[in-house]
């Protein structure tokens, strides 16, 4: 416990990696089932035929409509989750779904940190690749300290990515390659976003966000969150909400 707790104060993140495939299986399966419903097949080699339309009702169908791949997210990590957030949480209900087409410039996402999107500054989000991560495809990251210090010089005149490149940080952000099987959970604060995927490389990842159960939400409440507890099997059970 102490290893993974020094590991997130002194980077504001950690890799995981689950003992628990089955779970994640289950996941893909979700995003499998959910892309065929809207014409996309093949797994990651059915993006490349899709329009942007049907990404967009993808995003949205898997959001809304895929079972229980909100716990089989966590409870894939559910112990290491665990020692750091304790055993009562807030989960957020839906986990948002990313498929990421290599040719679209909507691959890419700007540079931001989630505590200016209305979550708490003491939570966090776990973000899951389906399938394995290359060629720097996937999220990059600014460690906590890194982000703190890029945003004690920012003064909201211009885009964080332009105040990024003015002060030299650029070159700061890591890039997570990550395989089907691992993910990162990372603080709120900590800026992260994604480059315009190189090459033909496609990507598909869940994220969703959480906490822990005593500490305060930000301005997302209940209509986002609910609440669950770690059972003996140490698995995230909902209770509330």
């Amino acid at each position: 416990m102490k290893k993974e707790l020094n590991q997130m104060n002194k980077y504001g993140y950690i890799i995981l990696k689950t003992k628990k495939m089955f779970l994640l299986k289950k996941v893909r399966q979700e995003y499998l089932r959910i892309a065929k419903k809207n014409g996309i097949k093949n797994s990651l080699e059915g993006l490349n035929r899709a329009k942007e339309s049907q990404l967009n009702k993808l995003h949205i169908g898997f959001n809304r409509e895929s079972k229980n791949c909100n716990f089989n997210l966590i409870n894939s990590f559910s112990k290491e989750i665990c020692k750091i957030l304790g055993k009562k949480i807030f989960i957020q209900r839906q986990p948002y779904l990313r498929a990421k087409k290599h040719n679209l410039k909507s691959t890419a996402t700007i540079p931001h940190n989630d505590y200016d999107f209305g979550h708490s500054h003491l939570g966090f989000n776990l973000w899951v690749p389906l399938y394995d991560v290359v060629n720097n495809a996937g999220i990059y990251i600014f460690d906590l300290n890194t982000s703190k210090k890029i945003y004690s010089r920012f003064r909201f005149n211009c885009h964080l990515r332009e105040h990024i490149k003015k002060i030299k940080f650029e070159k700061k952000k890591r890039y997570l390659n990550l395989k089907f099987g691992e993910a990162v959970l990372f603080s709120n604060l900590c800026i992260h976003g994604a480059s315009m995927t190189p090459g033909k490389f496609n990507r598909v990842s869940s994220n969703i966000h959480l906490q822990s159960f005593k500490v305060p939400i930000n301005e997302k409440s209940t209509e986002l969150f609910t609440i669950a507890q770690l059972n003996k099997n140490s698995f995230y059970k909902k209770i509330a909400i």
